[in-house]
Protein backbone atom coordinates (compact mmCIF):
# COMPACT_ATOMS: atom_id res chain seq x y z
CA UNK A 1 0.00 0.00 0.00
CA UNK A 2 1.95 3.10 -1.26
CA UNK A 3 1.09 7.00 -1.02
CA UNK A 4 -0.96 8.03 -3.75
CA UNK A 5 1.77 10.17 -4.92
CA UNK A 6 4.70 8.15 -5.76
CA UNK A 7 4.26 7.44 -9.27
CA UNK A 8 7.66 5.70 -9.77
CA UNK A 9 9.28 2.32 -8.51
CA UNK A 10 11.43 2.93 -5.72
CA UNK A 11 15.07 2.78 -5.02
CA UNK A 12 16.32 0.26 -2.82
CA UNK A 13 18.76 -0.05 -0.07
CA UNK A 14 19.74 -1.77 2.89
CA UNK A 15 21.50 -0.13 5.97
CA UNK A 16 23.81 -2.87 7.39
CA UNK A 17 24.44 -2.75 11.14
CA UNK A 18 27.20 -0.45 12.02
CA UNK A 19 30.64 -2.52 13.66
CA UNK A 20 30.84 -1.00 17.28
CA UNK A 21 34.71 -0.06 17.32
CA UNK A 22 34.53 0.91 20.70
CA UNK A 23 36.62 -0.45 23.49
CA UNK A 24 33.45 -1.60 25.58
CA UNK A 25 31.60 -4.34 23.91
CA UNK A 26 28.68 -3.08 25.79
CA UNK A 27 28.32 0.04 23.44
CA UNK A 28 27.18 -2.15 20.95
CA UNK A 29 23.58 -1.21 21.89
CA UNK A 30 24.77 2.10 20.52
CA UNK A 31 25.85 1.50 17.25
CA UNK A 32 22.95 -0.72 16.68
CA UNK A 33 20.41 2.33 17.89
CA UNK A 34 22.34 4.23 15.34
CA UNK A 35 21.84 1.83 12.62
CA UNK A 36 18.25 1.15 13.37
CA UNK A 37 17.39 5.41 13.62
CA UNK A 38 19.05 5.45 10.20
CA UNK A 39 16.64 3.05 8.85
CA UNK A 40 13.80 5.07 10.54
CA UNK A 41 14.79 8.18 8.98
CA UNK A 42 15.22 6.70 5.70
CA UNK A 43 11.62 4.56 6.02
CA UNK A 44 9.89 8.37 6.16
CA UNK A 45 11.32 9.49 2.41
CA UNK A 46 8.89 8.60 -0.58
CA UNK A 47 10.13 7.11 -3.41
CA UNK A 48 12.99 4.99 -0.82
CA UNK A 49 12.30 1.20 0.08
CA UNK A 50 14.48 0.32 2.92
CA UNK A 51 15.15 -3.16 3.88
CA UNK A 52 13.70 -3.50 7.24
CA UNK A 53 15.61 -3.67 10.66
CA UNK A 54 15.32 -7.55 11.23
CA UNK A 55 16.09 -8.51 7.90
CA UNK A 56 19.55 -5.94 7.55
CA UNK A 57 20.73 -7.50 11.03
CA UNK A 58 20.66 -10.54 9.81
CA UNK A 59 24.11 -10.31 8.32
CA UNK A 60 25.24 -8.09 11.71
CA UNK A 61 29.05 -9.02 12.22
CA UNK A 62 29.26 -11.12 8.91
CA UNK A 63 31.14 -10.06 5.92
CA UNK A 64 29.31 -11.24 2.51
CA UNK A 65 30.18 -9.67 -1.12
CA UNK A 66 27.87 -6.80 -1.74
CA UNK A 67 26.18 -8.59 -4.42
CA UNK A 68 25.10 -11.25 -2.60
CA UNK A 69 23.60 -9.48 0.16
CA UNK A 70 22.06 -7.45 -2.76
CA UNK A 71 20.48 -10.42 -3.94
CA UNK A 72 19.54 -11.56 -0.81
CA UNK A 73 17.54 -8.21 0.61
CA UNK A 74 16.42 -7.85 -3.15
CA UNK A 75 18.02 -3.89 -2.74
CA UNK A 76 19.96 -2.07 -5.24
CA UNK A 77 22.21 -0.09 -2.82
CA UNK A 78 23.99 -1.16 0.85
CA UNK A 79 25.28 1.43 3.54
CA UNK A 80 27.75 0.32 5.68
CA UNK A 81 29.86 1.47 8.31
CA UNK A 82 31.74 1.62 11.80
CA UNK A 83 30.91 3.69 15.06
CA UNK A 84 33.79 4.50 18.03
CA UNK A 85 32.93 6.50 21.05
CA UNK A 86 35.57 7.93 23.24
CA UNK A 87 35.04 9.99 26.14
CA UNK A 88 32.42 12.57 24.59
CA UNK A 89 33.53 12.01 20.93
CA UNK A 90 31.72 10.22 17.93
CA UNK A 91 33.18 8.61 15.17
CA UNK A 92 31.33 7.29 12.07
CA UNK A 93 32.25 5.99 9.03
CA UNK A 94 29.94 5.14 6.70
CA UNK A 95 29.87 4.15 2.87
CA UNK A 96 27.49 3.61 0.13
CA UNK A 97 27.83 0.83 -2.02
CA UNK A 98 25.91 -0.20 -5.48
CA UNK A 99 25.39 -3.66 -5.32
CA UNK A 100 24.72 -4.45 -9.02
CA UNK A 101 29.12 -3.83 -9.71
CA UNK A 102 30.27 -3.04 -6.02
CA UNK A 103 30.82 0.27 -7.60
CA UNK A 104 31.40 2.64 -3.72
CA UNK A 105 29.15 5.98 -4.88
CA UNK A 106 29.77 7.41 -1.97
CA UNK A 107 31.94 7.64 1.37
CA UNK A 108 32.47 9.88 4.22
CA UNK A 109 33.85 10.05 7.82
CA UNK A 110 32.74 11.92 10.25
CA UNK A 111 34.24 13.44 13.78
CA UNK A 112 31.56 15.04 16.06
CA UNK A 113 30.84 15.41 19.76
CA UNK A 114 28.47 12.68 21.20
CA UNK A 115 26.12 15.56 21.59
CA UNK A 116 26.17 16.43 18.13
CA UNK A 117 24.22 12.51 17.48
CA UNK A 118 21.41 14.14 15.78
CA UNK A 119 23.03 16.08 13.65
CA UNK A 120 25.10 13.44 12.32
CA UNK A 121 22.07 10.97 11.54
CA UNK A 122 20.72 13.69 9.97
CA UNK A 123 23.82 14.26 7.78
CA UNK A 124 24.02 10.83 6.89
CA UNK A 125 20.88 10.03 5.88
CA UNK A 126 20.57 13.51 4.07
CA UNK A 127 23.76 12.67 2.20
CA UNK A 128 22.85 9.22 1.26
CA UNK A 129 19.71 10.88 -0.53
CA UNK A 130 21.83 13.07 -2.31
CA UNK A 131 24.13 10.15 -3.67
CA UNK A 132 21.13 7.60 -5.09
CA UNK A 133 19.34 10.89 -6.20
CA UNK A 134 15.73 10.62 -4.18
CA UNK A 135 13.77 13.88 -4.47
CA UNK A 136 11.87 14.39 -1.95
CA UNK A 137 8.26 15.36 -2.31
CA UNK A 138 6.45 18.58 -0.94
CA UNK A 139 6.89 18.58 2.90
CA UNK A 140 8.29 15.23 3.18
CA UNK A 141 12.37 16.39 4.26
CA UNK A 142 10.44 17.69 7.48
CA UNK A 143 8.43 14.45 8.32
CA UNK A 144 12.14 12.79 7.45
CA UNK A 145 14.00 14.35 10.23
CA UNK A 146 11.69 14.23 12.95
CA UNK A 147 13.75 13.90 15.64
CA UNK A 148 11.83 12.68 19.25
CA UNK A 149 13.98 14.16 21.76
CA UNK A 150 16.81 16.14 21.78
CA UNK A 151 17.95 14.97 24.90
CA UNK A 152 21.18 12.46 24.66
CA UNK A 153 20.52 10.87 27.63
CA UNK A 154 16.82 9.70 27.19
CA UNK A 155 17.96 9.12 23.37
CA UNK A 156 20.72 6.75 24.51
CA UNK A 157 17.74 5.11 27.48
CA UNK A 158 15.70 4.70 24.32
CA UNK A 159 18.29 2.83 22.32
CA UNK A 160 18.63 0.09 25.09
CA UNK A 161 14.95 -0.03 25.65
CA UNK A 162 14.78 -1.04 21.74
CA UNK A 163 17.58 -3.63 22.16
CA UNK A 164 15.40 -5.34 24.72
CA UNK A 165 12.16 -5.04 22.22
CA UNK A 166 13.69 -6.24 19.10
CA UNK A 167 14.26 -9.31 20.81
CA UNK A 168 10.84 -10.39 20.40
CA UNK A 169 12.14 -12.99 23.14
CA UNK A 170 10.26 -13.83 26.69
CA UNK A 171 8.57 -11.22 29.66
CA UNK A 172 12.51 -10.58 31.32
CA UNK A 173 13.20 -9.01 27.71
CA UNK A 174 9.85 -6.78 27.60
CA UNK A 175 10.24 -6.26 31.48
CA UNK A 176 13.82 -5.04 30.33
CA UNK A 177 12.29 -3.00 27.63
CA UNK A 178 9.58 -0.96 29.48
CA UNK A 179 12.41 0.05 32.27
CA UNK A 180 14.51 1.65 29.61
CA UNK A 181 11.59 3.29 28.33
CA UNK A 182 10.35 4.85 31.56
CA UNK A 183 13.79 6.06 32.46
CA UNK A 184 13.69 7.87 29.05
CA UNK A 185 10.56 9.09 29.88
CA UNK A 186 11.26 10.74 33.36
CA UNK A 187 14.17 12.51 31.44
CA UNK A 188 12.08 13.56 28.38
CA UNK A 189 8.39 13.39 29.69
CA UNK A 190 7.33 14.38 26.08
CA UNK A 191 8.94 11.69 24.17
CA UNK A 192 6.33 10.25 22.58
CA UNK A 193 7.83 7.10 20.89
CA UNK A 194 8.99 5.88 24.19
CA UNK A 195 5.50 5.37 25.02
CA UNK A 196 4.32 3.86 21.89
CA UNK A 197 7.47 1.33 22.74
CA UNK A 198 5.59 0.55 26.10
CA UNK A 199 2.42 0.21 24.50
CA UNK A 200 3.67 -2.48 21.65
CA UNK A 201 5.57 -4.68 25.11
CA UNK A 202 2.38 -5.11 26.62
CA UNK A 203 0.38 -5.60 24.15
CA UNK A 204 2.91 -8.70 22.90
CA UNK A 205 3.07 -10.12 26.65
CA UNK A 206 -0.40 -10.40 26.45
CA UNK A 207 -0.65 -12.26 22.97
CA UNK A 208 2.03 -14.41 23.83
CA UNK A 209 0.42 -15.33 27.04
CA UNK A 210 3.73 -13.80 29.03
CA UNK A 211 1.11 -11.41 31.18
CA UNK A 212 -2.95 -11.55 31.85
CA UNK A 213 -4.86 -9.32 30.05
CA UNK A 214 -6.55 -7.72 33.05
CA UNK A 215 -2.83 -6.42 33.61
CA UNK A 216 -1.08 -6.25 30.16
CA UNK A 217 -4.36 -4.31 28.06
CA UNK A 218 -4.86 -1.54 30.31
CA UNK A 219 -0.95 -0.48 30.43
CA UNK A 220 -1.00 -0.73 26.66
CA UNK A 221 -3.77 1.06 26.54
CA UNK A 222 -2.54 3.86 28.64
CA UNK A 223 0.67 4.03 26.66
CA UNK A 224 -1.02 4.37 23.32
CA UNK A 225 -2.79 7.17 24.56
CA UNK A 226 -0.33 8.70 26.13
CA UNK A 227 2.07 8.65 22.08
CA UNK A 228 -0.72 9.89 20.63
CA UNK A 229 -1.45 12.40 22.84
CA UNK A 230 1.76 13.70 23.05
CA UNK A 231 2.48 13.28 19.08
CA UNK A 232 -0.19 12.38 16.39
CA UNK A 233 2.71 11.81 13.76
CA UNK A 234 4.13 8.57 14.56
CA UNK A 235 3.24 5.14 12.72
CA UNK A 236 4.30 3.00 15.81
CA UNK A 237 1.42 4.54 18.04
CA UNK A 238 -1.19 3.75 15.33
CA UNK A 239 0.07 0.29 14.73
CA UNK A 240 -0.28 -0.57 18.52
CA UNK A 241 -3.76 1.32 18.73
CA UNK A 242 -4.80 -0.61 15.80
CA UNK A 243 -3.32 -4.07 16.99
CA UNK A 244 -5.43 -3.10 20.30
CA UNK A 245 -8.68 -2.26 18.32
CA UNK A 246 -8.24 -5.64 15.83
CA UNK A 247 -7.57 -8.51 18.62
CA UNK A 248 -8.84 -7.15 21.77
CA UNK A 249 -11.34 -4.91 21.26
CA UNK A 250 -12.57 -6.51 17.93
CA UNK A 251 -13.37 -3.47 16.19
CA UNK A 252 -12.66 -3.80 13.06
CA UNK A 253 -13.65 -0.43 11.54
CA UNK A 254 -11.63 1.91 13.85
CA UNK A 255 -8.42 -0.31 13.46
CA UNK A 256 -8.76 -0.05 9.44
CA UNK A 257 -8.77 3.29 9.93
CA UNK A 258 -6.19 2.83 12.60
CA UNK A 259 -4.13 0.91 10.14
CA UNK A 260 -4.78 3.34 7.34
CA UNK A 261 -3.35 6.84 9.64
CA UNK A 262 -0.12 4.50 10.31
CA UNK A 263 0.19 3.79 6.74
CA UNK A 264 -0.07 7.39 5.20
CA UNK A 265 2.65 8.16 8.08
CA UNK A 266 4.98 5.60 7.23
CA UNK A 267 4.20 3.51 4.44
CA UNK A 268 7.94 1.76 4.41
CA UNK A 269 7.27 -0.34 7.55
CA UNK A 270 7.42 -4.33 7.34
CA UNK A 271 5.33 -4.66 10.92
CA UNK A 272 2.38 -2.55 9.55
CA UNK A 273 2.30 -4.51 6.07
CA UNK A 274 2.55 -8.20 7.74
CA UNK A 275 -0.10 -6.66 10.48
CA UNK A 276 -2.51 -4.90 7.78
CA UNK A 277 -2.39 -8.15 6.37
CA UNK A 278 -3.64 -10.22 9.11
CA UNK A 279 -6.49 -7.62 9.05
CA UNK A 280 -7.77 -8.17 5.36
CA UNK A 281 -7.20 -11.73 6.06
CA UNK A 282 -10.03 -11.91 9.00
CA UNK A 283 -12.09 -9.38 6.80
CA UNK A 284 -11.74 -11.89 4.05
CA UNK A 285 -9.84 -10.24 1.46
CA UNK A 286 -7.52 -13.13 0.66
CA UNK A 287 -5.73 -11.46 -2.02
CA UNK A 288 -5.56 -8.16 -0.93
CA UNK A 289 -4.22 -9.70 2.83
CA UNK A 290 -1.19 -11.93 0.36
CA UNK A 291 -0.79 -8.48 -1.47
CA UNK A 292 0.11 -6.69 1.99
CA UNK A 293 2.31 -10.50 3.07
CA UNK A 294 4.40 -9.91 0.35
CA UNK A 295 5.30 -6.43 0.54
CA UNK A 296 5.98 -6.88 4.40
CA UNK A 297 8.63 -9.92 3.28
CA UNK A 298 9.70 -7.83 0.21
CA UNK A 299 11.15 -5.07 3.08
CA UNK A 300 12.15 -7.40 5.81
CA UNK A 301 12.50 -11.19 3.80
CA UNK A 302 14.53 -12.42 6.94
CA UNK A 303 11.70 -11.27 9.66
CA UNK A 304 10.85 -14.04 11.92
CA UNK A 305 7.23 -12.24 12.96
CA UNK A 306 6.91 -11.15 9.86
CA UNK A 307 6.79 -14.57 7.86
CA UNK A 308 4.77 -16.31 10.91
CA UNK A 309 1.97 -13.90 9.85
CA UNK A 310 2.49 -14.53 6.39
CA UNK A 311 1.53 -18.19 6.65
CA UNK A 312 -1.01 -17.24 9.25
CA UNK A 313 -2.70 -15.51 5.91
CA UNK A 314 -2.57 -18.67 4.03
CA UNK A 315 -3.86 -20.46 6.66
CA UNK A 316 -6.60 -18.23 6.60
CA UNK A 317 -6.82 -18.69 2.85
CA UNK A 318 -7.17 -22.35 3.13
CA UNK A 319 -3.38 -22.19 1.31
CA UNK A 320 -2.46 -25.26 3.47
CA UNK A 321 0.44 -26.50 1.61
CA UNK A 322 1.74 -22.47 1.15
CA UNK A 323 1.47 -22.16 5.10
CA UNK A 324 3.57 -25.40 5.74
CA UNK A 325 5.97 -24.28 3.37
CA UNK A 326 6.36 -20.70 5.02
CA UNK A 327 6.52 -22.41 8.23
CA UNK A 328 9.55 -24.63 7.28
CA UNK A 329 10.91 -21.45 5.91
CA UNK A 330 11.02 -20.03 9.03
CA UNK A 331 12.11 -23.03 11.03
CA UNK A 332 15.17 -22.77 8.05
CA UNK A 333 15.71 -19.12 9.09
CA UNK A 334 16.18 -19.46 12.88
CA UNK A 335 15.52 -23.67 14.67
CA UNK A 336 15.70 -22.12 17.80
CA UNK A 337 12.05 -19.97 17.14
CA UNK A 338 9.13 -22.24 18.44
CA UNK A 339 6.57 -20.14 15.74
CA UNK A 340 7.77 -21.78 12.97
CA UNK A 341 8.10 -25.42 14.07
CA UNK A 342 4.30 -24.62 15.48
CA UNK A 343 2.70 -22.66 12.49
CA UNK A 344 4.34 -25.73 10.31
CA UNK A 345 2.91 -28.59 12.68
CA UNK A 346 -0.79 -26.88 12.63
CA UNK A 347 -1.24 -26.75 9.33
CA UNK A 348 0.31 -30.52 8.98
CA UNK A 349 -2.87 -31.66 11.68
CA UNK A 350 -4.86 -29.92 8.48
CA UNK A 351 -3.21 -31.92 6.07
CA UNK A 352 -4.08 -35.44 8.10
CA UNK A 353 -0.21 -35.73 8.00
CA UNK A 354 0.05 -36.37 11.82
CA UNK A 355 3.68 -38.20 12.31
CA UNK A 356 5.15 -35.04 10.37
CA UNK A 357 2.68 -32.55 12.82
CA UNK A 358 3.93 -34.33 16.24
CA UNK A 359 7.57 -33.88 14.90
CA UNK A 360 7.12 -30.37 14.73
CA UNK A 361 4.46 -29.20 17.66
CA UNK A 362 7.28 -31.32 19.92
CA UNK A 363 10.06 -29.27 18.44
CA UNK A 364 7.91 -25.99 19.02
CA UNK A 365 6.69 -27.07 22.73
CA UNK A 366 10.26 -27.88 24.06
CA UNK A 367 11.30 -24.80 23.16
CA UNK A 368 8.27 -22.45 24.32
CA UNK A 369 6.29 -24.85 26.86
CA UNK A 370 3.00 -22.39 27.45
CA UNK A 371 -0.53 -22.54 26.78
CA UNK A 372 -0.42 -22.08 23.10
CA UNK A 373 2.05 -24.67 22.08
CA UNK A 374 0.66 -27.61 24.66
CA UNK A 375 -2.46 -27.34 23.38
CA UNK A 376 -1.36 -27.67 19.61
CA UNK A 377 -0.11 -30.90 20.54
CA UNK A 378 -3.50 -31.71 22.77
CA UNK A 379 -4.91 -31.13 19.50
CA UNK A 380 -2.83 -33.32 17.83
CA UNK A 381 -3.19 -36.17 19.79
CA UNK A 382 -7.42 -35.46 20.06
CA UNK A 383 -7.53 -35.78 16.05
CA UNK A 384 -5.28 -38.23 15.81
CA UNK A 385 -6.88 -40.14 18.25
CA UNK A 386 -4.87 -40.60 21.30
CA UNK A 387 -6.99 -39.50 23.60
CA UNK A 388 -5.22 -40.46 26.81
CA UNK A 389 -2.30 -39.04 25.49
CA UNK A 390 -4.84 -35.82 24.79
CA UNK A 391 -5.54 -35.45 28.36
CA UNK A 392 -2.27 -35.60 29.54
CA UNK A 393 -1.93 -32.14 27.93
CA UNK A 394 -5.14 -31.22 29.78
CA UNK A 395 -3.27 -32.26 32.78
CA UNK A 396 0.10 -30.12 32.35
CA UNK A 397 -2.40 -27.13 31.09
CA UNK A 398 -4.09 -26.67 34.12
CA UNK A 399 -0.72 -27.56 36.38
CA UNK A 400 0.52 -24.99 34.05
CA UNK A 401 -2.00 -22.42 34.68
CA UNK A 402 -1.51 -21.76 38.43
CA UNK A 403 1.49 -20.15 37.77
CA UNK A 404 0.85 -18.35 33.92
CA UNK A 405 -1.88 -17.83 31.58
CA UNK A 406 -3.69 -20.35 29.89
CA UNK A 407 -6.23 -18.81 27.69
CA UNK A 408 -9.81 -20.29 28.17
CA UNK A 409 -9.40 -21.03 24.01
CA UNK A 410 -6.17 -23.68 24.66
CA UNK A 411 -8.23 -25.53 27.16
CA UNK A 412 -11.34 -25.22 24.99
CA UNK A 413 -9.99 -26.47 21.46
CA UNK A 414 -8.08 -29.97 23.46
CA UNK A 415 -11.36 -30.75 24.92
CA UNK A 416 -13.08 -30.21 21.40
CA UNK A 417 -10.78 -32.41 20.20
CA UNK A 418 -11.53 -35.36 22.46
CA UNK A 419 -15.06 -35.15 21.86
CA UNK A 420 -15.75 -32.94 25.61
CA UNK A 421 -18.09 -30.63 23.78
CA UNK A 422 -20.00 -29.43 26.76
CA UNK A 423 -16.51 -27.97 28.50
CA UNK A 424 -15.67 -26.88 25.27
CA UNK A 425 -18.05 -25.04 24.52
CA UNK A 426 -18.34 -23.24 28.32
CA UNK A 427 -14.22 -22.71 27.57
CA UNK A 428 -15.10 -20.93 24.00
CA UNK A 429 -17.81 -19.30 25.55
CA UNK A 430 -15.55 -17.69 28.45
CA UNK A 431 -12.77 -17.05 25.80
CA UNK A 432 -15.21 -14.97 23.88
CA UNK A 433 -16.27 -13.26 27.04
CA UNK A 434 -12.56 -12.44 27.26
CA UNK A 435 -12.27 -11.55 23.89
CA UNK A 436 -9.01 -13.61 23.83
CA UNK A 437 -7.12 -13.58 20.05
CA UNK A 438 -7.53 -17.25 19.00
CA UNK A 439 -11.55 -16.64 19.28
CA UNK A 440 -11.07 -13.94 15.62
CA UNK A 441 -9.88 -16.77 14.04
CA UNK A 442 -12.84 -19.70 15.22
CA UNK A 443 -14.66 -19.91 12.61
CA UNK A 444 -11.43 -21.38 10.46
CA UNK A 445 -10.45 -23.35 12.94
CA UNK A 446 -14.11 -25.26 12.94
CA UNK A 447 -14.18 -25.48 9.24
CA UNK A 448 -10.62 -27.12 9.53
CA UNK A 449 -10.72 -29.28 13.02
CA UNK A 450 -14.59 -29.49 14.06
CA UNK A 451 -16.40 -29.44 10.84
CA UNK A 452 -16.40 -33.74 10.59
CA UNK A 453 -17.53 -35.71 13.44
CA UNK A 454 -16.61 -33.03 15.94
CA UNK A 455 -19.07 -30.83 14.82
CA UNK A 456 -21.53 -29.33 17.13
CA UNK A 457 -24.06 -26.41 15.67
CA UNK A 458 -23.36 -24.24 19.00
CA UNK A 459 -19.58 -24.23 17.03
CA UNK A 460 -20.96 -22.41 14.17
CA UNK A 461 -22.86 -20.09 16.40
CA UNK A 462 -20.00 -19.26 18.43
CA UNK A 463 -17.67 -18.66 15.26
CA UNK A 464 -20.00 -16.08 14.07
CA UNK A 465 -20.24 -14.07 17.39
CA UNK A 466 -17.27 -11.60 16.02
CA UNK A 467 -18.06 -12.39 12.23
Amino acid sequence: MLPENLSSAPVTIAVLPFTNLSSDPEEEYFSDGVTEEIINVLSRVPGLQVAGRTSSFTFKGKKYDPQWIGEQLQVGHILEGSLRTSADQLHIAATLVNTGDGTILWSEKYDRELEDIFDVQEEIAQAILDAVKIRLLGEEPALAFKRYTHNKEAYQLYLRARFYHNKFGGSDDYLKAIGYFREALKIDPAYAIAYSGIASCYLNMWFYRHMPAAKALPLMKEATEQALALDDAIAESYLALARMQMLYEWDFSAASASFKKALELNWNTADLHAQYALYLALTDRPAEAEEEAAQALALEPFSLINNFYAAYVYWISARFDLAVGQGRKLVALDPSFWGGHMITGLNLITLKQYPEAQEALEAALEINYNGITLSACGVLFGLSGEIESARDILTQMKTLQQTSVVAQYDLGIVNASIGETETAIACFQAAIDQHEPPMLFFKYITRDWLSGELYDERYERLAAVRH
